[in-house]
């Protein structure tokens, strides 16, 4: 990451002092010149400049000199002291008027807050430098606070905000002609770029910025750009080339002293060795995690640590493997918990200001009400006519507004989009945290769609969770599709409601007029069911055609059958035998749900369930299957009392508020123990946003967990130790994937990790989808504790049932 400043000055033996201010500003525009070209020079020439300019008591030479001293202190590492001149620089330049010189220093101190961990800090000088730039017209300085404010985002892995600023700096750097801003905004975006695992695009502009930061000797520019052409071209899974980049990026750097850049290109060179089988990948992965140890970058120690882990387990090191792996998780965790940390603090800086500005606006019309009764008025009018057409929580032009503008397009024939877009989720905000939170979620939902939009297009709120969006002179569903795409961007960013991180996600629908309409009435109608059907997906967008009415109408149709379902008591349970792989003994049962559907017959669940977890349907349904699991258990009992059931709880089900007491009190109406039945549940749906608080509820109860199928989803081996999960069910897709034959990749190695890590935090491991007698043997082998899968049984009614004992595979199985 680039900071837009300057370059560390080095101390030298000082010149011939100059006699005059003129010699002053001579010396400090040689120093700013040569600031990204000659670190050694730049800061000897800001020295003399500021003796000189301290013995001629010349306060804007001073405060230039000052300033410029402070990044090259900055760039030494040489924080305390930095920030020191930084403020003397800044105070003097207000003093005496030198308005670029105190924006350049408010910039500096902004960038030394940053770095130190201060980001609310950090936030509200960025945010004071670009007031400043834009009153004093310093378009310089703009593209400066935009590049910085890119890099603070960037930091807290909010890598779309972080694209944007960097994406703004660099136009407006370009427009200015303004070399080392564009060459320092370029290698910014192109790192927001394979953060956003966009490859291609990195490579591509950090291949164009290189033949302008070579061409004018920016050298610092020129071995960060190599290092980030490395990552791209592993990232494109070309790690020849990758690896020669890389080789530049580490003798450059280790020419300049850049020592971060050193550690970044080390880590390159390393993956790009281990990726050719280069028995160097090793030991250059060994220095990388060395000097990310003592630099202390906590991301990079990361990065270095969890490379060197999957090297050594890759050349059969399972204890160092392990040692590195633990290391990389707990700075992981340690990285995830300050990067919510600094969040919080740019939020809290952010509210601060907002604040500000509100008081100053509450100030200045109570000052203008009191100057005339003329003007009160005319102020009292102005606000019934916005209230008319504006909604109140949000301050978005409302449904009859949009309507309105709407039909003013539609009837002028100009090309228009309309979105429709539902908030996924929204209830569980007002259910957890409360209207009021809910209305504060709206707020900056609203806020994120108005920025987000184009100058012209118009962002409404329909009522409640449901919003729209007018995109004015769109021609085709690509470039409405496009548009709604930022958006669903724009909205993915955490935010943090009474003090919890949320991620909001959402669903859009998509029409164009006059293809999918000719009305204001027809149009709305269409993006809604596009929204609909984006809705089955969530998080996703969704374009309107011919048959979204009947596929629609379906839905509902069999939406309504399974309303009724539930009260005709339609469902109906099987069983399948979950089995010790050493003994061949059934251990417990999983229940299945099934729909015995008048029209269809026997009904698997991948047919319903996705739409029930979809609607407020899976709640009662997932009572339903715990009470009667736990009746069949009871029964079961009589004559196998240590027979358990595991149970599949969908993410809603496991969030709802009461959850943990439904359980309990089908456990008491059947006389069951907690340990009698296991809850299922995935692991996106314990790791994501407040799962471990839910799962933590049903375990203060002593109900025993499982992480179902582990491996297709968030797969946090590092979170796995603090969860209380008795069981760990790795995929069927994971166990499939055990004999792959090249070019496939075989999951053997995965498997067998997994059941190793597992062990390790205390779990027991249970294979799913074992249909072959070499997998159970294999699996065996390898220390899995229990297996499901058809080559025991397929799942089966009660009365159906195979119970076992299965015999175990011999070795000779294939």
């Amino acid at each position: 990451m680039v900071g837009a400043g300057g370059n560390p000055p080095v101390d030298h033996p000082a010149l011939p002092v100059p006699a005059t201010r003129a010699d002053v500003d001579r010396l400090n525009d040689e120093a700013d010149a040569v600031l990204m070209t000659s670190m050694q020079r730049s800061r000897e020439l800001a020295g003399e400049a500021l003796t000189l300019a301290t013995r001629l008591a010349y306060g804007a030479g001073e405060a230039r000199a000052r300033m410029l001293c402070g990044y090259g202190h900055y760039f030494l590492s040489e924080y305390p002291e930095a920030l020191r001149l930084f403020d003397q620089s800044e105070a003097l330049a207000a003093r005496i008027g030198a308005l670029a010189t105190q924006t350049r220093a408010v910039n500096g101190q902004a960038i030394i807050l940053v770095t130190q961990g201060q980001y609310g800090a950090g936030m509200d000088r960025h945010l004071h430098c670009l007031q400043l730039g834009q009153a004093s017209g310093d378009r310089v300085a703009q593209a400066r606070s935009l590049n910085n404010i890119g890099n603070l985002y960037l930091d807290l892995r909010d890598f779309d905000t972080a694209l944007a600023y960097h994406q703004d700096a660099l136009a407006l750097a370009r427009d200015l002609g303004h070399d080392l801003m564009v060459s320092s905004a370029s290698i910014n975006a192109a790192l927001d770029f394979t953060y956003l695992g966009r490859f291609a695009e990195a490579l591509a502009l950090n291949r164009a910025t290189l033949a302008g930061a070579q061409a004018r000797g920016y050298r610092q520019h020129e071995f960060l750009l190599r290092a980030n052409m490395a990552a791209s071209l592993l990232g494109l899974g070309r790690p020849a080339e990758a690896l020669a980049e890389a080789g530049r990026a580490v003798c450059g750097s280790e020419d300049l002293g850049d020592r971060e850049n050193l550690c970044d290109a080390l880590v390159m060179q390393g993956r790009a060795l281990r990726a050719l089988r280069d028995p160097q990948a090793r030991a250059v992965l060994e220095r990388a995690a060395a000097l990310a140890d003592e630099l202390g970058v906590s991301f990079r120690q990361t990065e270095a640590h969890g490379e060197l882990s999957g090297l050594l387990e890759a050349h059969g090191d399972a204890v160092g493997a392990l040692r590195h792996a633990r290391l990389a998780a707990e700075l992981d965790r340690e990285a995830l918990t300050e990067v919510l940390r600094r969040r919080t603090e740019v939020t809290a800086a952010q509210i601060k200001l907002e604040q500000v500005s509100h008081r100053a606006e509450q100030e200045r019309r109570r000052s203008a009400e009191l100057t005339t009764a003329n003007v009160a008025l005319q102020e009292a009018q102005a606000q019934l006519a916005h209230q008319a057409r504006h909604d109140a929580l949000t301050g978005l032009i409302n449904r009859a507004a949009f309507e309105a503008e709407l039909h003013v397009s539609v009837q002028g024939s100009a090309p228009v989009g309309v979105l429709f877009i539902d908030l996924d989720h929204f209830k569980q905000v007002n259910d957890t945290l409360g209207h009021d939170m809910g209305d504060v979620l709206l707020v900056q939902v609203a806020e994120r769609l108005r920025r987000a939009v184009r100058d012209g297009d118009l962002v409404a709120r329909q009522g409640g969770d449901e919003f729209t969006v007018l995109l004015r002179g769109v021609r085709s569903h690509e470039e409405a599709e496009l548009a709604a795409g930022r958006l669903l961007r724009s909205l993915s960013a955490p935010v943090v409601l009474a003090g919890r991180e949320w991620t909001v996600t959402a669903s859009i629908g998509v029409a164009v007029f006059p293809e999918d309409g000719r009305d204001v009435r027809t149009l709305q109608k269409n993006a809604d069911l596009a929204m609909y059907e984006a809705k089955q997906d969530r998080h996703a967008v969704r374009r309107f055609h011919a048959d979204l009415s009947a596929t629609a109408l379906e839905r509902v149709e069999l939406e309504q059958a399974l309303r009724a379902a539930l009260d005709r008591a339609e469902f109906c349970l099987h069983y399948q035998p979950i089995v010790d792989a050493a003994t061949g003994e059934v251990r417990a049962l999983e229940a299945l749900v099934r729909w015995r559907y008048p029209q269809l017959g026997l009904v698997p669940p991948g047919r319903f369930i996705p739409l029930m977890e979809g609607t407020d349907l899976i709640v009662p349904l997932g009572a339903w299957v715990l009470r009667e699991a736990a009746r069949q258990l009871q029964v079961w009992r009589r004559e196998r009392p240590e027979l358990r059931v595991s149970v599949n709880v969908a993410p809603r089900q496991l969030a709802q508020p009461g959850f943990a007491e439904v359980v309990q009190a089908a456990l008491d109406e059947f006389g069951l123990d907690p340990q009698a039945l296991i809850l299922e549940v995935t692991e996106g749906a314990v790791l994501g946003q407040d799962g471990e608080a839910h799962v933590s509820r049903v375990a203060e109860l002593g109900l025993p967990l499982a992480l179902d199928d582990f491996g297709t989803g968030y797969s946090s081996i590092s979170r796995l130790h603090r969860l209380p999960a008795r069981w760990l069910k790795i995929d069927r897709s994971l166990i499939q994937d055990q004999g792959a034959l090249p070019p496939a990749r075989s999951s053997r190695p995965i498997v067998r990790a997994l059941i190793t890590f597992a062990h390790e935090a205390g779990v027991q491991v249970v294979a799913e989808g074992v249909e072959r007698p070499e997998q159970w043997r294999d699996l065996r082998e390898w220390g899995c504790d229990l297996i499901q899968g058809f080559v025991v049984a397929r799942p089966a009614a009660p009365d159906d049932l195979v119970w076992g004992p299965w015999p175990l595979p011999s070795a000779q199985a294939d």
